[in-house]
């Protein structure tokens, strides 16, 4: 089973509050499944993750040190990772994009394809 992981910016987005930029960061993954799913180019990827996968809504309240750990280790455990519109303006997807580049991991930039 192959694993893309998605990463998408969240606390660089334009919302106001935490909940509105979940919100929004969680809308734009879904479209991004949808896109992705019918892209001939990740056929080989039978699994998509992402932040929303790892962190539960129920988990909300967590430090983001824990949250990120979490993301990290997605990314340690994919083969691939999708690197969303905007993600250089992310602490978070710039975490994720150096953990790829250290365990070699196939890359996706949004902006590039």
């Amino acid at each position: 089973m192959a694993t893309l992981y998605i990463s998408t910016p969240i606390n660089s987005r334009p919302e106001k509050t935490l909940k509105e930029k979940l919100q929004a960061a969680r809308h734009r993954v879904n479209l991004l499944v949808e896109v992705i799913r019918d892209d001939s180019r990740f056929d080989k990827y039978d699994r998509l993750v992402s932040t929303f996968n790892v962190n539960p809504p129920s988990d909300m309240e967590m430090k983001e040190s824990v949250a990120m750990g979490r993301c990290i280790e997605a990314v340690m455990e994919a083969e691939a990772v999708y690197l969303d519109h905007a993600w250089q303006s992310s602490k978070g997807c710039n975490l994720e994009y150096r953990a790829a580049k250290i365990y070699e991991k196939q890359i996706y930039e949004h902006d590039k394809m």
